[in-house]
């Protein structure tokens, strides 16, 4: 079969067994890298997925299915306070950001 495309799934470690047992079930395989995160510096999983033509729809509702948002707090100071008193802030974080990327060409070397 010729793989049209590859998709970079990066979903937090909570979701990353989920989601790998969920595009298994769906027919999919992955690969999964460990990454960490920009805004909250946290651990987080990156899932390569070769697919085929028509196949990635599937793949998004699968991993949309298998990644659920969550609420975190992270503080921050209170603006205008004249010591540092932290204010629990909450914030949105989980889902899964997706980059699909075409594959023009590749090789399997042995």
């Amino acid at each position: 079969m010729k793989t049209n495309c590859l998709m970079a799934a990066i979903v937090q470690n909570q979701d990353a067994e989920h989601a790998m047992d969920a595009l298994h079930k769906a027919g999919l395989s992955a690969t999964k890298l460990s990454s960490s995160g920009g805004f909250l510096g946290s651990h987080n999983v990156t899932l390569l997925i070769g697919l085929n033509e028509g196949q990635e729809e599937k793949a998004i509702l699968t991993l949309s299915e298998s990644c659920r948002r969550r609420v975190e707090y992270v503080t921050t100071p209170l603006e205008g306070a004249p010591f540092y008193l932290p204010v629990p802030t909450p914030i949105n974080v989980g889902g899964a950001t997706i980059f699909t990327i075409a594959i023009e060409r590749y090789e399997v070397l042995e």
